[in-house]
């Protein structure tokens, strides 16, 4: 048992090192990392966090051109449908 411990004290394995990095936060959650901010600190990075154009397959924008185009389509269908509505009860 003996020889264990100064073969892991050799190879740097210390269990008080161990439990000292234990201790530090895991700054990969963002939930720890906000945890540790102030309140000012945290509207500071929220108000700098931009999200910029993203980068869309040749499918993705045909689709969207699409759906803009059906909503613009059925939205003239329904003003023609409220006009002849009006009109139509005279």
């Amino acid at each position: 048992m003996k020889k264990e411990k100064t073969k892991h004290h050799a190879q740097g394995h210390d269990p008080g090192a161990a439990a000292a990095h234990s201790e530090r936060p895991d700054l990969q959650d963002p939930n720890v990392v906000l945890s540790l901010l102030e309140a000012d600190q945290v509207v500071a990075a929220k108000t700098r966090t931009r999200f910029g154009k993203r980068n869309l397959s040749v499918g993705a924008r045909l689709l969207l051109w699409g759906l803009r185009v059906y909503v613009f389509v059925m939205l003239v269908i329904v003003l023609i449908s409220v006009i002849r509505a009006l009109h139509g009860g005279q």
